[in-house]
């Protein structure tokens, strides 16, 4: 039986890989790209067909802009809505609207923290990237 495939006992049981250090490299640097390609597809193309699936929407009317867990249950969240804010209650009764926020005290406050501690830049560099259109 294997003889008809080819097999001879005496025959070297691993083929000659034939290549060297150089393409292995290549051969990884293209597996590499497809996976990167791959994931650009999913983030820029398949994501946004699905709703966003808790991406933000760089261009909507609502954005969160600060969440505060109380406990597994509750939460406070900042949220701006076409240029008001809003302080706002997350529990398992649903959301409640809990007072309407002086908007240049949060973007006094906003710029204020951006400024003690900036994102690394890889963090900036990758919200770059996701909310470019």
């Amino acid at each position: 039986m294997l003889t008809l495939i080819g097999w001879e006992p005496g025959a070297d049981p691993l083929p000659p890989t034939g290549g060297s250090f150089l393409w292995a490299l290549f051969q990884t640097l293209v597996a590499l790209g497809a996976v990167c390609a791959l994931a650009y597809v999913t983030l820029r193309v398949m994501l946004p067909k699905l709703g966003g699936i808790g991406l933000r929407r760089p261009g909507g009317l609502a954005r969160v802009v600060d969440a505060l867990p109380l406990d597994p249950r509750r939460a406070l969240y900042v949220v701006e809505v076409n240029g008001k804010y809003l302080l706002m209650s997350a529990s398992e009764a649903g959301l409640h609207v809990i007072e309407t926020l002086d908007a240049a005290a949060v973007e006094k406050a906003l710029a204020a923290r951006e400024a003690a501690a900036p994102l690394p830049p890889l963090a900036q560099a990758v919200g770059r990237w996701l909310t470019r259109k």
